[in-house]
């Protein structure tokens, strides 16, 4: 059991399932994505170019996905993540469009953070509940910001790099081991 034979060949092949054992195979790679970005905002508050940084090795981490994930995702999850950046595409397009052109830089980074969160909601579906969570999280941020002060400052910018950072680190380290005494182990939220 668990073998079959090849109809050209005789000897016994494993067989392979496409069905991911963990529900959201593309979580670590989603996570360590988070940390370099999430990183990249915290020190670029206190270093500029940082957050410049920050994506590029964001970037680069994209390359170890496949070493990364638990297997192969669905075909579901694939296009979830292809709409949350088209749809992130969409929303930075729109706000380009209605925002004046004189508007204030902290202002317009206000927006975009708030898009951000926007398009990490439908990433749920490709990487689990926590990345809602995240994206929620990163909407009330940016609209604490909006309301409190109407712009965004180097504390609303901590919250959000180190809420994409924690959560990266928690993503990252999420394992793929049955009978793991950790039921955060375990657990794919």
């Amino acid at each position: 059991m668990g073998k079959e034979t090849d109809s050209l060949n005789t000897r016994p092949q494993a067989v392979k399932s496409n069905i991911p054992i963990y529900p959201y195979p593309m979580v670590r790679a989603g996570g360590l994505f988070l940390v370099f970005f999430g990183a990249g905002i915290i020190i670029n508050v206190f270093l500029s170019g940082g957050f410049l940084v920050g994506i590029i090795l964001a970037i680069i981490s994209l390359m170890f996905s496949k070493t990364l994930s638990f297997g192969k995702p669905r075909l579901f999850q694939i296009m979830a993540l292809v709409f949350a950046i088209v749809l992130e595409m969409v929303l930075f397009f729109i706000m380009f469009q209605v925002l004046p052109a004189d508007t204030d830089g902290s202002v317009r980074l206000m927006w975009i953070l708030l898009i951000v969160g926007i398009h990490f909601l439908p990433m749920t579906i490709s990487f689990g509940l926590r990345f809602g969570i995240l994206g929620v999280l990163c909407i009330v941020n940016a609209l604490t910001a909006m309301v409190l002060i109407g712009t965004i400052n180097d504390f609303f910018l901590l919250v959000d790099g180190a809420l994409k950072f924690g959560f990266g680190i928690w993503l990252f380290k999420t394992t793929n081991k049955k009978g793991s005494n950790s039921s955060q182990k375990n657990n794919p939220i």
